[in-house]
This record gives C-alpha cells, structure tokens and sequence, in this order.
C-alpha cells in the first residue's frame, strides 16, 4: 500500500451526512437512489477511463478522473476521491506515463469501498 493510500480512509460515512439533507419527508431515501446511481455508473465511467488512456486523450481523462473524484467524495470513497485526485493532476501536468497503474489504485479501491457504502446504507449487493 503506497503512502498516499494510507493519508485517507477506504469509507468516511460522515461524508453521506452532507447529502442526507437533501432527504425530507416526501423523499425520505434520496442518499440511497443516489448512490444507487453512483455505484451502477461507476464501473462503466472507470471503463471509459480505460477507454480514454488508450486512445491517448489525456484531456478528457482528467475531466473523468475529476468527475469520479468528486462523486466518490461526495459517497465518502475518500480514498478513490484522493487517488482520482492524483490521476487528474498527473495527467493533467506530466502526461499518460503512469496513469494505468494509477487507474489500477482507483479500480481497487472502489471495490474496496463498495462494499462499506453498501453495507452503511443497507443496500442489497
């Protein structure tokens, strides 16, 4: 595990506390159809990545990697939010050199916080 995996944590559920006041009365499970939302959408954005380093587009890979950033931070994956942070940064000032295994931290990380958002909001997996 490299250092920066280790600077934040896999799951913060205290992240989901800022989008549960969207949820009211009449929609009482707002958090729960967006990360729904989130997670099905994941697995086809981090292939688009994919997609996006093979072709050579480095521009559009770091306007995904900030999209998946910020999705993942806002769904507490603190430590995607982070590594996705770092892919934007690298590709966006030093080029692809490095982005595949950097994309590699991303896509095991998500599977390892997946679960936790899962389990934090009693979704079926």
């Amino acid at each position: 595990m490299t250092s920066m995996e280790q600077s934040a944590p896999v799951f913060d559920a205290k992240q989901l506390d800022k989008l549960r006041v969207l949820e009211d009365e009449k929609d009482p499970h707002v958090v729960v159809d967006l990360a729904r939302g989130f997670l099905s959408r994941s697995p086809e954005r981090m292939d688009q990545m994919r997609k996006l380093l093979a072709a050579g587009d480095a521009a559009r890979l770091a306007n995904e990697s900030h999209g998946m950033a910020s999705s993942s931070g806002m769904f507490g994956m603190m430590r995607v939010r982070q590594l996705c942070k770092a892919l934007e940064n690298l590709v966006r000032e030093q080029g692809l050199a490095g982005a595949g295994e950097m994309l590699d931290e991303v896509e095991r990380e998500f599977t390892r916080a997946r679960p936790l958002l899962v389990a934090e909001l009693g979704l079926q997996d």
